[in-house]
């Protein structure tokens, strides 16, 4: 049976570098009533968690006495991530994946995954440039070349890495778009630690249907990211869904079909610029949403 989970992003403090933001939003969100939890580390890439500073390891200890105190269940976590943008830089520069501080900050969110109990961590998958920009073997050799030592860590930690479906940008083509490239990707690792994330935002936005691209993905699937937008070359929402184009009534029977048993875990941007008064009325909102939800699969 799948659990409700969803990020900590939701009821993370606005204001960057603030003293305890993901205690507040682990408090916060249990106290809704989810299953489960997404650990958001995605801030990290931008420097602005408590978890970036030199005493995140004192940090992470008061997180994981809360996660003990409530019983949580922090099943998911997402790492940092590079932006597409600045691929076409040099490698080393800020914000690509062979940046000293990018790769730092994903070992030590490796290390707060496995702290907490995640049991599956979402990665996106890199992309080749140049010539090999569209060469499945290029970009799977590309992936290994940034991520088997990511794996190595995580599974000495016991904790799976979940690679997670793209979407093409302004015309860039990205790897792991489809069913066909995120499975392969996932297979050339031959490691039961290594699966798949499905973000059906991601997916709505590239294919009319994207069902064909959930069965491909099948047993490979270990994790989810739930959100909704308005469909083919539109903008990435992260909105509740049914306010969007998602055909949830065909995705959900889709899931128990495939056998999917893991979190179904909102990634949602729906209270980035809620009034503070506003955002648990979201959230319980968004919590019963996702209850019904359920009940289609």
């Amino acid at each position: 049976m799948m659990k409700l989970s969803t990020m900590t992003n939701l009821f993370y403090p606005k204001t960057p570098n603030c003293e305890d933001g993901f205690a507040q939003s682990l408090r916060r969100t249990h106290a809704i009533g989810f299953d489960a939890i997404d650990f958001c580390m995605c801030p990290m890439q931008r420097n602005e968690t408590e978890l970036c500073r030199d005493d995140w390891e004192q940090k992470l200890e008061g997180l994981v006495a809360v996660k003990e105190e409530l019983d949580l269940d922090i099943a998911q976590s997402h790492l940092p991530y590079p932006k597409v943008a600045v691929r076409r830089k040099s490698p080393t520069d800020e914000g690509c994946e062979q940046n000293e501080f990018f790769v730092r900050m994903t070992e030590r969110a490796v290390r707060v995954s496995a702290a907490l109990g995640v049991k599956w961590a979402i990665a996106h998958p890199v992309e080749a440039t140049g010539s090999d920009e569209v060469s499945a073997r290029a970009n799977i050799e590309y992936n290994h070349k940034i991520y088997e030592p990511v794996i190595r860590l995580a599974s000495s930690l016991g904790v799976g890495i979940a690679f997670e479906n793209m979407v093409d940008v302004d015309g860039h083509r990205r790897f792991g778009v489809t069913g066909d490239e995120l499975s392969m990707l996932v297979d050339s690792f031959d490691d039961p630690m290594v699966g798949a994330c499905w973000d059906f935002g991601h997916g709505n936005r590239c294919f009319v249907d994207q069902t064909a691209q959930i069965r491909t993905v099948g047993h490979r699937l270990r994790a989810t990211h739930v959100d909704d937008n308005m469909g083919l070359g539109k903008e990435d929402l992260h909105t509740v869904p049914f306010l969007g184009t998602v055909k949830w009534a065909k995705i959900m029977p889709l899931l128990t079909e495939i056998g999917y048993d893991g979190c179904f875990n909102y990634e949602l941007s729906v209270c980035r610029r809620m009034p503070e008064s506003m955002i648990e009325p979201t959230v319980k909102y968004v919590y019963e949403m996702g209850r019904y939800l359920l009940t289609l699969a």
